[in-house]
């Protein structure tokens, strides 16, 4: 009886990334999605670092990595293969190499802050780690643009050095070396300050100090993560608010560049730098306020927020400020430049947006869900807001 042989077309392909949190998980089902449409492709998970060396490499076609270090990067090139980098801190030209488009993540952080009106803004990340530090001079620059400041955190450089050497291992979250310092940091930025973090655990350390602190959030201060980490955002006081940065699209787009440097010369002598965007900011109860100094218009704003999807209208503010119309509406203009009525209709707006790219719901679902009267009213007012019908833009999102 003969023996069955391997299949040598079969293309071996190292994955090289962390799976404890959930970008790494979101990243590594979007390569596993993308290459069932690959022929004869296998994926095989290879460990952070012993099993990263040229000797573990062999046999191998392929890699798609977080090369998150030198050695790492060092290894890989002794390896001589193609390679697509999924970390990008360097960027190396003998890789491919996929990033989420960082400047955007912090110009979306701060437009948030800025529509819901906020004066005071802070950024907490670590100095020295390539996408924090892009993330916050895009979010700083950004309200440079709009007449405000940020306040950035000054990290001691030890806590930098902890975060460096555990990025990769599987410690989850837990407070650092700079407690002290960041407790004493938060306690002095001012009332009604929108505090913008470097990811969902660095926000998790925010939140766990301002309850040890008693500083309220989001009454006094307002905390937005990036990476949208469900289990983190979730098991917070109160729940996180987070940008998602698309790490699933960010895994399929890192199989079709390897799969492109296998099938050219050329991809594979100058591999390409691809940028994906960002989805979007979901939001969670530790940023559902608004920075008005009149408690009342705040308190206002707030409700309308929470209650547009019920099919509020003109009067039901009203009746819930218990002021007069021509003093709602005075008060409103004021703060936000809408009246009422163009308000509810924004929110509503914004509401459908997030539908649209945070769910699989239909169109119809989407209108009834922010509040619209009806599919037909939604999808002609949809299109003459945005010059797009509400598929297209999911479409153009997605």
């Amino acid at each position: 009886m003969k023996q069955s042989t391997v299949n040598s077309n079969i293309k071996r392909i190292a994955v090289i990334c962390e799976r404890d949190r959930a970008y790494g998980r979101g990243v590594c089902l979007g390569i596993a999605e993308a290459a069932t449409y690959e022929k004869n492709w296998s994926l095989e998970f290879l460990d952070y670092p012993e099993q990263v060396n040229v000797t573990r490499l062999k046999g191998f076609d392929g890699v798609i990595a977080r090369i998150s270090n030198e050695q790492i990067a060092a290894e890989l090139t002794k390896a001589k293969l193609p390679v697509v980098d999924i970390y990008t801190d360097i960027i190396r030209p003998e890789f491919g190499s996929i990033d989420g488009d960082q400047p955007a993540i912090g110009r979306l952080a701060a437009e948030y802050f800025l529509k819901r009106r906020y004066k005071s803004f802070a950024y907490c990340g670590y100095e020295g780690i390539g996408y924090s530090d892009v993330r916050q001079k895009s979010f700083s620059n950004t309200l440079k643009e709009n007449g405000y400041d940020c306040n950035v955190f000054c990290v001691p450089q030890r806590a930098v050095d902890e975060y460096a050497a555990t990025i990769m291992r599987k410690e989850f979250v837990r407070l650092g070396s700079d407690t002290a310092a960041l407790s004493r940091w938060l306690k002095a930025l001012p009332y009604h300050t929108a505090l913008f973090c470097c990811h969902d655990v660095r926000a998790w350390q925010v939140l766990a100090l301002c309850r040890l602190e008693k500083i309220p959030v989001p009454q006094r201060l307002a905390v937005m993560g990036v990476d949208n980490d469900e289990l983190v955002c979730s098991f917070t006081a109160p729940t996180l608010s987070s940008i998602d940065n698309s790490p699933f699209r960010i895994g399929k787009a890192s199989v079709a560049l390897l799969s492109r440097m296998f099938n050219s010369s050329e991809e594979r002598k100058k591999p390409k730098h691809l940028i994906i965007k960002p989805r979007g900011v979901y939001e969670r109860a530790s940023t559902a306020t608004f920075a008005v100094e009149i408690d009342w218009v705040s308190e206002m704003l707030d409700y309308i927020s929470s209650h547009v999807a019920d099919g509020i209208r003109v009067d039901d503010v009203i009746a819930f400020a218990k002021r007069s119309k021509a003093t709602v509406e005075h008060a409103l203009k004021s703060v936000t430049g809408q009246t009422v009525q163009h308000h509810i209709l924004w929110t509503r707006l914004e509401m459908a947006k997030k539908l649209l790219v945070f769910s699989h719901k239909p169109v119809a679902e989407v209108a009834r869900l922010s509040g619209f009267a009806s599919p037909q009213y939604f999808c002609r007012f949809f299109k003459s807001k945005t010059g797009l019908t509400a598929e297209e833009f999911r479409n153009q999102e997605s």
